[in-house]
């Protein structure tokens, strides 16, 4: 997959964190159900994230990839990861001002994108909230998420990723040589 087409197909998912702004803007539910819709999303965006991450691992380790092959895929992946949630928490701070706290209410549209942004690379890099923390259910639920998935991320790239490339290809080779083995 070129990293053309993996960006468009990041930004695809992110355009559901905007469909929220619609959603919130004309009032289709009350507030809370587009919370649970937004906590919703995030699960399974950050559970996509995880599977397209290994899938891609595998893909690099069957087509014996470079290296830096994998670490652009990865810089993309967490870049993405990073802008995806901060449009989550931008969606949950709009829709539901109360599931902040330490967010400055004079802020404009585009600080507070930067703030939102801001948080989203400090959860991702395990630096911590600041004054910046989350209060509800539903924002604690998505920075818990970004947390999971930032340790996974971390988990693949800090990894022996040389040993799991060739832990994962003597695994692909034992499964091709059982499955001739049955097919005689």
């Amino acid at each position: 997959m070129r990293y053309k087409d993996l960006i468009v197909k990041y930004l695809m998912i992110m355009g559901f964190g905007l469909l929220i702004f619609y959603i919130d803007e004309k009032d289709f539910f009350h507030y809370k159900w587009t919370l649970a819709l937004i906590d919703v999303l995030a699960f399974f965006k950050a559970a996509y994230f995880i599977y397209f991450s290994y899938k891609k691992i595998l893909h690099i380790s069957e087509n014996n990839i470079p290296y830096n092959g994998y670490l652009r895929f990865m810089l993309i992946n967490i870049f993405m990861v990073i802008l995806s949630f901060s449009v989550d928490y931008m969606c949950l701070y709009k829709v539901d001002h109360n599931c902040f706290v330490g967010v400055n209410k004079h802020f404009s549209h585009y600080e507070l994108i930067f703030e939102f942004w801001y948080f989203s690379v400090l959860n991702f890099s395990f630096f911590g909230y600041g004054y910046l923390m989350p209060i509800s259910v539903a924002s604690k639920f998505v920075v818990l998420l970004e947390v999971i998935l930032s340790f996974t991320t971390v988990f693949f790239i800090l990894s022996d990723f040389v040993s799991l490339k060739e832990s994962l290809s003597d695994q692909m080779k034992s499964k091709k040589k059982n499955n001739k083995r049955n097919v005689m």
